[in-house]
């Protein structure tokens, strides 16, 4: 396939994925699931190898760089459905890739009984609910088993995933997670609800990215492993690309 465009987005996938292996770039990001990154559009079809960026001279930071830029810049795009105790995400098929923006979540954790908690059974679900909402908790597990059962074209984890100090762990069914916040108002929403992607007005909640010291261009060999997912806050106000 020959590539056109230079346009990228991250794309959660499970490690178990053999359609994307060590000849592709890709981020460890919580236990059973990496960060591999895609061509598009359409994203999601054709992730990016070792050789594309040698082929296209940039290094891991950059494409991380660029990735995350687009991901922010059509956050505008995801939203909110349902009611109470558990909602889903909507973004146009990539909803697992919203993990990775952590200003949405951080806007969202207040407005959950306890700890932020997820499913993301497969790449285009996303189930949110509170670590607080026994009602919320469970129908997020059946709903996970759901999607396992009807065999969804990209799986990523049975796990829940609760959302602890800007990063997703795994969290254990039958067990709440540790230092839960007590329920806060606003746990109401009405319909669809668009989560701005815009700064916040309080500078404190925007801190400058997490730099993993690495060479620049070329890119070293193909690691063995994947490497940690390094999020990066997002400061420009450009418009959608």
């Amino acid at each position: 396939m020959q590539v056109t465009s230079t346009r990228f987005l991250p794309v959660l996938v499970s490690t178990d994925d053999r359609a994307v292996d060590d000849g592709h770039v890709r981020d460890e990001f919580t236990e059973g699931i990496a960060v591999a990154y895609s061509f598009g559009p359409p994203f999601g079809e054709r992730m990016i190898s070792w050789s594309d960026l040698d082929r296209l001279a940039i290094n891991r930071r950059t494409l991380r760089r660029l990735a995350i830029d687009h991901l922010y810049d059509n956050l505008r795009r995801a939203q909110i459905h349902g009611r109470p105790p558990a909602l889903m995400l909507s973004f146009e098929g990539l909803e697992s890739s919203v993990l990775l923006a952590e200003e949405f979540w951080d806007e969202l954790a207040p407005r959950v009984p306890g700890e932020l908690v997820v499913g993301v059974p497969a790449r285009d679900v996303v189930i949110i609910t509170g670590s607080e909402s026994p009602p919320g908790l469970s129908k997020a597990r059946r709903a996970v088993e759901r999607v396992f059962m009807a065999g969804d074209r990209h799986p990523l984890s049975r796990e829940l995933l609760v959302w602890r100090h800007g990063e997703w762990l795994p969290m254990p069914d039958g067990r709440r997670p540790a230092g839960p916040r007590p329920p806060e108002p606003g746990w109401r929403p009405s319909g669809p609800r668009q989560v701005s992607s815009a700064p916040d007005p309080d500078a404190r909640r925007w801190q400058p990215p997490r730099q993993r010291p690495e060479p620049d261009y070329p890119p070293p060999p193909p690691p063995a492993g994947p490497r940690p997912w390094e999020s990066r806050t997002r400061r420009s106000s450009a418009p959608p690309r």
